[in-house]
């Protein structure tokens, strides 16, 4: 049975009469343990040449270290590192406890990369976050590394079990990624004000960006000019089931991807819907006349207003006809009912939000309000 003993802080104090004596035996702790992991490097570098890992069936001495030792792969990564590096200077340093496990795996990185004499020398007065740095700034990349890194690129994407939601991974060059990662930010950018403290995170901006630039692929537009209204995209809905579950069951796409109830108001909004009935018994289907916004009515809206007409918002990309009352609440096609937002604020705020306009907010300052909340806050 494991007994369990709690830290005496006022001992501890006790026992020293400055911060700085407490600095001084922390630093000689170190030192200590700098030279009990010099000790395992030594016993891993040779479990490395007896290739007991791969008896083990193990992929690696990384992975062998942090199963067997039970640490984190970065400590295992380092201490892997040290067994295999060929430097006398490195070792010395750790057995004689003037280096830190970190610094010296750091140093043995840095020699592994190729660096110069001049820069381990300047190695060793910089901090042990910077020899990252530094390993990367000097690191040689030859002909077959960056063969190895293009012929790695990949785009993948897995969709969860329900169909809502997709994540992925990818991988490219450095070169590509600083390109790619550019075009994002300015377009980023472009969709919401770099000076608003109130936008989302980066990463949500860049998925936002991702998705405008495919749209701009797909239904080209210029950015002071309405969104186009088709976009390749169709969504099959189940109007019993969709009012049985208030919108949450009932509509996929073709493919079978599930559809939530702030899409079906976007598609109500921007795209053309047309009604099918079906005879219960299954067997008679009757098209019915569709229905869209108008051009007449979106190129008056337009016109009428002229930009985004969220409170602020200065934005004039990929602007669309929004219903301040959603159809499935019963809006209709009455230029009354209709407001101009950029993509922003009608693709991201309200129909992936959840947020509606606020009917009280006077045209030209349109504000918003959160799902559940039936006014706007009150202006501090």
């Amino acid at each position: 049975m494991l007994s369990t003993t709690t830290i005496d802080i006022d001992q501890v104090v006790g026992s020293f009469q400055t911060v700085d004596q407490m600095e001084t035996e922390l630093q000689r702790l170190e030192g200590l343990i700098s030279r009990v992991r010099a000790r395992q490097v030594e016993i891993l570098a040779a479990i490395d040449h007896l290739q007991v890992p791969a008896w083990d069936g193990c992929r690696s001495l990384k992975e062998w270290i942090a199963g067997r030792l039970d640490m984190q792969a970065r400590n295992a990564s380092d201490l892997a590192v040290l067994a295999k590096s060929g430097s006398v200077e490195v070792h010395d340093s750790l057995r004689a406890g003037v280096a830190s496990k970190d610094r010296a795996a750091g140093t043995a990185r840095l020699e592994n990369a190729g660096a110069s004499e001049k820069v381990m020398d300047h190695a060793a007065g910089v901090s042990v976050g910077q020899l990252g740095q530094l390993m990367a700034r000097h690191r040689h990349m030859t002909p077959l590394d960056e063969a190895q890194a293009f012929r790695a690129r990949r785009l993948w994407f897995q969709p969860n079990l329900g169909n809502t939601l997709a994540t992925g991974s990818f991988a490219m060059t450095g070169a590509d990624m600083e390109a790619v990662l550019t075009a994002l930010d300015n377009r980023a950018d472009d969709i919401i004000d770099p000076g608003d403290e109130h936008r989302p995170r980066l990463e949500q901006r860049r998925i936002d960006a991702l998705v405008s630039l495919a749209l701009d692929d797909v239904a080209p537009v210029a950015t002071d000019k309405p969104a186009p209204r088709r976009l390749p995209a169709h969504i099959f809905i189940d109007a019993t089931e969709c009012q049985r579950t208030n919108g949450q069951a009932g509509a996929t796409t073709r493919s079978g991807i599930k559809v939530g109830p702030n899409t079906l108001d976007e598609i109500l909004c921007i795209g053309d819907t047309q009604t099918t009935l079906i005879d219960t018994d299954g067997l008679k289907i009757v098209p019915t006349d569709g229905d869209r916004l108008p051009h007449r009515t979106r190129d008056y809206v337009f016109f009428r207003d002229g930009g985004c007409q969220a409170d602020g918002c200065t934005s004039r990309y990929r602007l669309e006809p929004h219903h301040i009352t959603h159809q499935a609440n019963g809006g209709d096609h009455n230029p009354e009912g209709l407001v101009l937002l950029c993509w922003f604020h009608h693709h991201v705020v309200v129909h992936q939000y959840g947020f509606r306009i606020d009917p009280e907010s006077p045209p030209g300052r349109r504000r918003f309000l959160a799902p559940g909340v039936t006014r706007a806050p009150p202006n501090e």
